[in-house]
């Protein structure tokens, strides 16, 4: 039996998959960690699907929305977990990105404004 915990609100769609129960788990740790990052109130869609052309390969998408600037990255691989691993740690590396852009910029009027008088 599985317990769903109501916080994590996430779209989750995994196609062609038989071990989807890992995967899940898997995705609730790395939406646990996006959303303590950058709030609970944003929207995020995990997309795990076999590509057609060959179905050892796997993409993997994960898009954030709710930060102003949507991100969604998309990466291909054959193990699924590994490339949910790439994916999880792309996102994370552009929350990061656009938290330092938005903290410079208010250093920037801060010390703007104090000089200006």
């Amino acid at each position: 039996m599985a317990i769903i915990d109501q916080n994590l609100m996430y779209e989750f769609h995994a196609g062609g998959l038989t071990n989807a129960n890992a995967i899940r788990s898997y995705a609730d740790h790395a939406v646990r960690e996006i959303k303590m990052a950058v709030g609970w109130d944003a929207d995020i869609q995990v997309h795990i699907e076999p590509e057609a052309k060959d179905k050892h390969l796997f993409a993997v998408s994960m898009g954030v929305f709710g930060l102003g600037d949507s991100i969604v990255i998309r990466k291909q691989g054959k193990q699924v977990l590994a490339v949910l691993r790439k994916v999880r740690k792309a996102v994370l590396r552009q929350i990061h990105k656009h938290n330092e852009k938005r903290i410079d910029s208010r250093r920037k009027t801060f010390f703007r404004e104090q000089f200006a008088s």
